[in-house]
């Protein structure tokens, strides 16, 4: 059994810092190097998010007057915010004594951070996060009926190393599978392009919302293994991450959590799996701050309030690629001002520089394609279309289809016939609805641009729905 131990590592109040992003393990590492200012930065940042380890910490460095004059009242707001939110690391008896020495103006001092900062206070802004695959109403998860084995990657091989990839996946009406996002690779990103094609290439039966077909999105797995038989624990990379996760490292904890949500192999119940991300995303994970913040999309329709913005933003703030291309389109849609439209184009080429498959994908389909000339730059989409390449992804149209984007928005209407012909020709393999990709063609071979929405599809795909 996995016994996951607390990120709380030593003794370590106040309001929202300078600090543009936030790591627990970085934040203790300032901390014991005397840097109180840039420690207490990223606690209260953090706490922000519910993280109990860093609001306990900020009530030690109010008591020892670090980073600011001591001061009880805040001590005791944030010893007891941290006891709301999971600390047990003051007897409430203890903080009941502290509580009673504190003066009238001190206890306000208190009763406001907990008023930000407590369980009641955060279950209006950012918590619970909901568990994975949480949905709304009658829901039936899309499944998988006919996948074909992944081909081992030559690299991997020539590496001697087993790998593991996590997918997301959008499945349409009619069971076939778009837009892979990789939510995790190990050890290198060589599985990740053998994974994508195996998955795209799979046929499904798709979600289902009180009966009736819905497109939904489905997270699948991938192991790769030089020998046969073994568990997931015998990946040298996978058991790195597990010590790294056992010291309450939040970047192994999301891997770790996120790879037994997936694989009973690991030993893991989902309870705790769950508990590992979250301590991850509020530990300062950007990756599970993303994981997050999209948990909450497919409940929206069922809660009373978008809590998803503080993970989004905070994962946006540490550089992750997938928050950063969320919140663009966030400020793209709808009536955008021109202040908004120029943010989204900063955060797009911002994003361009992540080394993400789908966020380069889709920083190319808005800047190359997208029907809003503020966020247009075509040297920022060529320069992510040389690397969205570089992944070796044979499977996937839209990639093309952003190849051909690309091009097109340089001028280059030979390459970007070439790569839209190819999208479509992946497209057909796949059974897909090619109509939209064939109109794209067209106006590419008379040397011609087109404008939209170049990532979506028609409203239903062709192909008969899989039923076994």
């Amino acid at each position: 059994m996995y016994t996951q131990v607390p990120r709380l590592l030593g003794l370590v109040c106040g309001f929202w810092a300078a600090t543009a992003a936030a790591d627990f393990p970085q934040a203790m590492n300032d901390y014991n190097a005397g840097s109180f200012d840039a420690a207490r930065g990223q606690f209260l940042i953090l706490a922000a998010l519910g993280d109990a380890p860093s609001q306990f910490n900020l009530g030690a460095m109010a008591t020892q007057g670090q980073a600011q004059p001591k001061d009880p009242g805040a001590a005791v707001g944030w010893f007891t915010a941290a006891a709301e939110n999971g600390s047990r690391q003051l007897a409430a008896d203890k903080l009941a004594a502290m509580r009673a020495r504190l003066t009238d103006e001190q206890r306000a001092t208190a009763d406001d951070i907990v008023a930000h900062y407590g369980r009641t206070a955060l279950e209006k802004t950012a918590l619970p996060v909901p568990t994975p695959g949480s949905h709304c109403g009658n829901f039936q998860h899309a499944r998988a009926t006919r996948v074909t084995p992944a081909d081992y990657p030559f690299k991997g091989k020539y590496g001697d190393q087993d790998g593991f990839v996590i997918l997301r996946l959008k499945i349409s009406l009619s069971g076939v599978a778009s837009d892979p996002e990789v939510m995790m690779v190990v050890p290198g990103p060589e599985f990740a392009a053998s994974a994508i094609d195996t998955w795209m290439k799979a046929r499904y039966v798709p979600a289902t919302q009180d009966g009736q077909p819905v497109e939904s999105e489905m997270t699948t797995k991938s192991i790769f293994r030089m020998t046969d038989g073994g568990v997931l624990w015998d990946f040298g990379a996978l058991k790195a991450l597990r010590e790294q996760a056992l010291t309450g490292a939040p970047a192994a904890q999301y891997q770790i959590g996120l790879a037994a949500t997936l694989d009973p192999s690991l030993g893991i119940p989902a309870p705790q799996a769950y508990r590992l991300l979250l301590s991850a995303a509020q530990g300062g994970s950007p990756g599970a701050q993303y994981w997050a913040a999209s948990n909450f999309v497919n409940v929206a329709n069922c809660t009373p309030s978008d809590k998803r913005m503080p993970w989004l933003k905070a994962a946006a703030d540490a550089g992750a690629g997938p928050a950063l291309l969320a919140l663009a389109r966030q400020m793209l849609a709808a009536e955008s001002s021109a202040d908004q439209q120029a943010q989204a184009r900063a955060l797009l080429q911002q994003a361009a520089q992540s080394n993400n498959y789908y966020v380069q994908k889709h920083v190319i389909a808005l800047m190359a394609a997208a029907p809003i000339p503020a966020v247009h730059d075509p040297a920022t989409a060529k320069t992510a279309a040389e690397r969205l390449s570089a992944w070796g992804v044979e499977s996937d149209p839209q990639m093309y289809e952003a190849l051909a984007a690309a091009a097109a928005a340089n001028g280059d209407y030979w390459k970007a016939g070439n790569a839209q012909w190819t999208a479509v020709k992946r497209g057909k393999e796949l059974n897909w609805n090619t109509q939209w990709m064939e109109e794209r063609l067209a106006l590419y071979r008379r040397s011609r641009p087109w404008s939209g929405d170049l990532l979506a599809l028609p409203p239903q795909a062709a192909g008969t729905v899989a039923t076994h």
